[in-house]
This record gives structure tokens, C-alpha cells and sequence, in this order.
């Protein structure tokens, strides 16, 4: 072992201070911070920026709405073709009085569903955009 000698490039001074200055701890401390700081706006700050946008942007929540209706519309429609189907295949046919019963039945069933998914969409996404801004106090 008394061959070997320590290595001597350490490359332990990335920013290039004087390891002899008396203020070396500090400068090195402040070109650490600066660095850190650097990478911290570079690499989180456009994190932080999209998220405050969107926990203050009032146009979320309408568009969460419209989406949970879109979703709510299109499962209705769906539904309402497949039953069509259905009664087809069986080789059934609703008279004139008993598919106007349906599509009263499906129209108040579908307002209600629309109206539900509007309100808890509305809901979820103001208690998320309170929770992004920290206040997980209900907001009325």
C-alpha cells in the first residue's frame, strides 16, 4: 500500500473559487445557492406557474362541467341506441304512444345525470384548485 499515492484531481471545485481565500466556505456557499436557484427556475418554476394558472383560471370549472356533460350526452345516446337495437333484434316495435313514454323517460333521465355530473365536475375541481393554492377549506 505504500506505493499507491492519493489522487490529486478531486475536481471537488466545480465553480472555480480559491481554495486559499479566506471567504472560501462562503463563496462557495453562495455559488452552491445560485446554482441550486438556477436549476430551481429552470426546472420547477414552470411547474409551479402552470399550476397556479390553472388553480386561479375560472374557466377550469366551466370546462370540466361542459366535459362531464359531453360524457354524460354521449353515454345516453348510447345507451338509448343500443335499446334500440335490442328491441330490433327481438323483432319489437314501440307504437307512437309507448316511444314518446321512453324518450320522456330517457330526456328526464339523461337532464338529471347531466345536471348531477355538472354539479359534482363544478365541485371536485374548485376543492382541487383550492387544494393547489393550499386551503382545503370548503369554498361556497
Amino acid at each position: 500500500m505504500a506505493g499507491l499515492a492519493p489522487p490529486t484531481n478531486f475536481n471537488a471545485n466545480p465553480y472555480l473559487i480559491d481554495p486559499g481565500a479566506k471567504d472560501y466556505a462562503s463563496q462557495n456557499y453562495a455559488a452552491l445557492t445560485r446554482d441550486m436557484w438556477a436549476q430551481w427556475t429552470s426546472n420547477f418554476l414552470p411547474f409551479e406557474n402552470d399550476l397556479i394558472s390553472y388553480a386561479k383560471d375560472p374557466a377550469v370549472v366551466d370546462k370540466a362541467m361542459a366535459s362531464a356533460s359531453t360524457s354524460v350526452n354521449q353515454a345516453f345516446d348510447a345507451q338509448q341506441g343500443a335499446t334500440q337495437r335490442r328491441l330490433k333484434g327481438l323483432g319489437l316495435t314501440l307504437d307512437d304512444e309507448e316511444q314518446q313514454a321512453a324518450d320522456r323517460s330517457y330526456g328526464l333521465a339523461r337532464s338529471l345525470a347531466d345536471v348531477t355530473a355538472q354539479n359534482v365536475a363544478g365541485q371536485r375541481t374548485r376543492e382541487r384548485q383550492q387544494n393547489v393554492l393550499g386551503n382545503p377549506a370548503p369554498q361556497i
